[in-house]
């Protein structure tokens, strides 16, 4: 199996599939080595993620504080 490159952006972006998302959250060096527990595993984790996913970035997202209307009181 070869090296991550990183992320791809723009026209470059390169599709993964499945498989290859599997292999490499879990160190195996190719399809052979994937077994049912770890379909099952991948896709719970997965679900989880997306659920958390809302959560987590109202909670990252930066509080910009409201301007005070000029003259007035807030």
């Amino acid at each position: 199996m070869e090296p991550d490159p990183g992320p791809e952006t723009g026209q470059h972006r390169r599709r993964i599939s499945i498989v290859q998302l599997i292999c490499r959250a879990y160190g195996l060096s190719d399809a052979s080595e994937i077994t049912v527990e770890h379909i099952h595993r991948f896709v719970t984790e997965r679900r989880l993620t997306d659920a958390r996913s809302p959560q987590l970035r109202d909670r990252l997202r930066p509080r910009i504080p409201r301007q005070r209307a000029p003259g007035g009181t807030a």
